[in-house]
């Protein structure tokens, strides 16, 4: 396996085992998971902690076949993932240390602003995590890339199953079905349409 992939799959392994407790500390506190959050308030921290999790399952899924996933991307895409992915552990890490050292009678949520709080000196503070937007962000087109892995591979699959169907269309003959003339120029046009699309 290359360097990459195995760096790749500890660092999800990480997010997601960090992401996983998050919500349910979060509501413990006191802070609000339908505030918005992002660059343009695109997420709200509920959103954004299953999103993380989403990513995490789906770079999982297109990493399982390592082989695979180190032809279809190029060495600087996968340094691109890990950087991003550090990112987005370090960001998670920082959180639940934070969430760890705060005193529930000691601190306030704020009412508007997702994921800030006001101390017992007065002092407002945000949560690291507020940055996971934009390592998100950053690691949205490699996510597009992973979907359009999985895309390719669905498609060769339907084709395969649509080939194999035509193939039989073709073996029974006129004889055996006894179709409208009108039924007869859909099923041409639509075999030459599925041809057209493989």
């Amino acid at each position: 396996m290359a360097r990459s992939i195995a760096s790749i799959n500890s660092l999800l392994v990480n997010v997601k085992t960090l992401n996983a407790t998050l919500l349910v500390k979060l509501k413990q506190l006191g802070f609000n998971p339908d505030l918005t959050l992002g660059a343009e308030k695109e997420y709200t921290v509920k959103t954004l902690i299953q999103s993380i999790d989403t990513l995490a399952i789906q770079f999982l899924t297109a990493t399982a076949n390592s082989r695979q996933f180190v032809q279809r991307t190029c060495y600087a895409e996968r340094q691109t993932i890990i950087s991003c992915l550090g990112n987005l552990h370090t960001c998670l890490l920082q959180t639940q240390q934070d969430l760890q050292r705060i005193q529930p009678t000691m601190f306030q949520c704020h009412a508007v602003h997702a994921l800030v709080y006001t101390d017992e000196r007065a002092e407002q503070h945000s949560l690291k995590l507020l940055q996971a937007a934009q390592y998100l962000d950053a690691i949205k087109p490699c996510y597009r890339l992973l979907e359009m892995i999985s895309a390719h591979e669905r498609i060769h699959a339907i084709s395969a199953v649509l080939e194999n169907i035509i193939s039989q269309d073709n073996e029974i003959s006129d004889d055996e079905i006894d179709l409208t003339e009108e039924q007869s120029n859909a099923l041409e046009l639509s075999q030459y349409l599925i041809h057209q699309a493989l």
